[in-house]
C-alpha cells in the first residue's frame, strides 16, 4: 500500500482540510462526467436529426421525379389516345411539383452546394413542363401530328436525363454527407467515451486517496479500516462493470433505433409507390376496356364493359387519392370523396346539363373503409345519373358524407329528378349496383332508407354505425409529401 501523508500530515486539522480538498475534486470530476455524458447524448440527438432529414430530402427528390414521370405520361397517353382523362396524373403533377422544391429549397442552406443543385433541378423541371405543356396545348387544338413531332426530337428525353442526373447527384450527396456526419459521430463518440472513463478514473482515484487520508485519521481501528477498504474495491469493480454494461445496452438501443428509424422511412415511401402504382394499373385496366368497349357492337355488352369500367376508375381514383396518416392505416376521406365525385362528373356528364355537387367532412377511417366508401358513393351517384333524369337533360345530383345529430355517420346522394319509383321494388334490389350498395353496407351495420324529397326527386341514405372513426386530432396525414 502507497503511503500518502508523512507525519507532518498526521494531525486531524490538516488531514480534514486535504479530506476535504479531495472530496471538492471528485466532486467537479463527477460534474465533468455528467457533462460528458449530456454531450454525447446531445451529440447523438443531433446525429438523428441529420439523417432524418438526409432522409427527407431523399424522398422529396424521389417523389419529384415520381411526379415528372406523371406528367409525361399523362401527356403521351393524352396525345397516343387523345383522351383528355389522360391528363389527370398530368395536370395533379403540375400542381405538386413546385410545391415539392420549394419544400426542397427550404431545407438546405441557401448558399450551399446542394441548394445550387436544386436551382438546377427546378430550371431543368420548368422546361421539361414548358415542353410538355407546347405539345399538350399542340393536342387540345387538334394538332397531334406536330405534337408527336415534337416529341420525336427526343428534347424531352435529354431533359429527362438531365433531370435524373440531377436528382442522382443530389441523392449521392445527401448520402456522402449523412456518412461524414456519422464518421464524425463515431469519432466524438470515443473522445467523449474516453473523457467519461477518465473521469470516474480520476474520481475513482481522488476516492482511494480519501479513503487512505481516513485510514491514517482513523489508524486506531485498523480492522474496520480493512473491511471498508475491501468493500469499498468491490463495490468500484461492480459500478465500472455494471457501467460497461450500460453502455453496451446504450449503443445497442441506439443503433435499434436508428435501424427501426431507416425501416419506417422506407416502408412508408414503398407504400405510398404500392398505392400510387395500383391506382395507375387500374386505371390501365379502364383503358383497356374503354378500347374494348368500342370494338363491341352488341349494346348489352358495352353497357356492362361501360359499367364495369365505371367502377374500376372509381377504385383507381380512391387509390390514386390515397394518403395515409403516420400509422399508415387511417387517411382523411373528404378529399378522396371529392374526388371520386370530380372524376364521376368528368366522366359521366360529358353533354349534359346535369351538376354534381359534395358535401364531406374532414374524418379519419381507415384505408380499407376509405375505399369501399369510394366504391358506395360512386354506385350511388352512378344509380343517380342513369335513373334520375330518364327523360330529362338537366338536375343536380347532391352527396353527402358526415355525422348526424346522433353520433352516426351517414352517406347521402339526393337529387330533383323524376322520383322514386316504388312500383317495382324487387327491380331495383335486383340490380348489380344496388347489391353492391347493401353488401358493401352491411359491413358497418348500414342501413339504407330511401325516399322521396322536397324537391320531388329521390334521397338515399346510408346509416354507418360500425364504421370507425379515427380521432383527427392523434393522426397525422401524411398529406402531399
Amino acid at each position: 500500500m502507497i503511503r500518502v501523508f508523512g507525519g507532518n500530515l498526521a494531525n486531524t486539522d490538516k488531514m480534514s482540510k486535504v479530506n476535504a480538498v479531495l472530496m471538492a475534486l471528485t466532486f467537479i470530476m463527477l460534474i465533468g462526467a455528467a457533462f460528458s455524458a449530456l454531450t454525447l447524448s446531445l451529440r447523438t440527438s443531433s446525429n438523428i436529426d441529420d439523417a432524418v432529414e438526409a432522409l427527407k430530402i431523399r424522398s422529396e427528390l424521389k417523389e419529384i421525379m415520381s411526379l415528372v414521370q406523371d406528367a409525361e405520361i399523362g401527356q403521351r397517353g393524352f396525345l397516343l389516345t387523345r383522351d383528355p382523362r389522360y391528363l389527370e396524373p398530368y395536370n395533379a403533377a403540375r400542381l405538386l411539383i413546385d410545391r415539392r422544391l420549394k419544400a426542397l429549397e427550404t431545407i438546405v442552406e441557401p448558399d450551399s452546394e446542394q441548394a445550387a443543385r436544386f436551382k438546377q433541378l427546378r430550371e431543368a423541371t420548368r422546361r421539361r413542363l414548358q415542353e410538355t405543356d407546347t405539345t399538350i396545348a399542340l393536342g387540345r387544338e387538334g394538332r397531334f401530328g406536330e405534337a408527336l413531332t415534337v416529341i420525336s426530337r427526343d428534347g424531352g428525353k435529354a431533359l429527362m436525363d438531365e433531370i435524373r442526373v440531377i436528382i442522382q447527384d443530389a441523392r449521392a450527396a445527401e448520402s456522402a454527407r449523412h456518412e461524414e456526419r456519422a464518421a464524425k459521430m463515431n469519432s466524438s463518440r470515443a473522445w467523449l467515451s474516453t473523457s467519461l472513463i477518465g473521469t470516474l478514473g480520476a474520481s475513482l482515484v481522488l476516492a482511494i486517496l480519501s479513503l487512505q487520508l481516513t485510514r491514517h485519521q482513523f489508524a486506531t481501528v485498523t480492522s474496520k479500516r480493512d473491511q471498508l477498504i475491501i468493500l469499498n474495491e468491490e463495490l468500484e469493480a461492480r459500478v465500472r462493470e455494471r457501467t460497461q454494461e450500460l453502455e453496451i445496452a446504450r449503443e445497442r438501443a441506439e443503433a435499434e433505433t436508428n435501424r427501426a428509424e431507416y425501416e419506417r422511412g422506407r416502408v412508408e415511401l414503398l407504400l405510398r409507390e404500392v398505392t400510387h402504382r395500383v391506382g395507375n394499373n387500374l386505371a390501365m385496366v379502364s383503358s383497356l376496356l374503354r378500347m374494348q368497349q368500342a370494338k363491341l357492337d352488341d349494346d348489352v355488352a358495352r353497357s356492362a364493359i361501360e359499367t364495369a369500367r365505371g367502377r374500376i376508375q372509381t377504385i383507381s381514383t380512391a387509390q390514386r387519392r390515397l394518403r395515409l396518416g403516420d400509422d399508415l392505416q387511417s387517411t382523411l376521406v373528404d378529399g378522396l370523396l371529392e374526388a371520386v365525385v370530380s372524376d364521376l362528373a368528368d366522366s359521366a356528364l360529358d353533354g349534359t346539363a346535369i351538376s354534381i355537387s359534395g358535401q364531406f367532412d374532414p374524418l379519419v377511417v381507415s384505408a380499407r373503409d376509405a375505399t369501399t366508401l369510394a366504391v358506395v358513393l360512386g354506385e350511388l351517384i352512378s344509380n343517380a345519373i342513369k335513373h334520375a333524369f330518364d327523360g330529362r337533360d338537366s338536375g343536380t345530383i347532391r352527396a353527402s358524407f358526415t355525422i348526424d345529430s346522433d353520433g352516426t355517420p351517414c352517406m347521402a346522394v339526393e337529387d330533383d329528378g323524376i322520383g322514386l319509383d316504388t312500383s317495382d321494388d324487387s327491380t331495383m334490389r335486383s340490380g348489380l349496383g344496388s347489391m353492391i350498395i347493401e353488401s358493401l353496407s352491411r359491413q358497418y351495420g348500414g342501413e339504407i332508407e330511401k325516399r322521396t324529397n322536397e324537391q320531388g326527386g329521390t334521397s338515399i341514405i346510408i346509416r354507418l354505425p360500425k364504421l370507425r372513426i379515427f380521432d383527427a386530432n392523434t393522426v397525422e396525414q401524411q398529406g402531399e409529401k
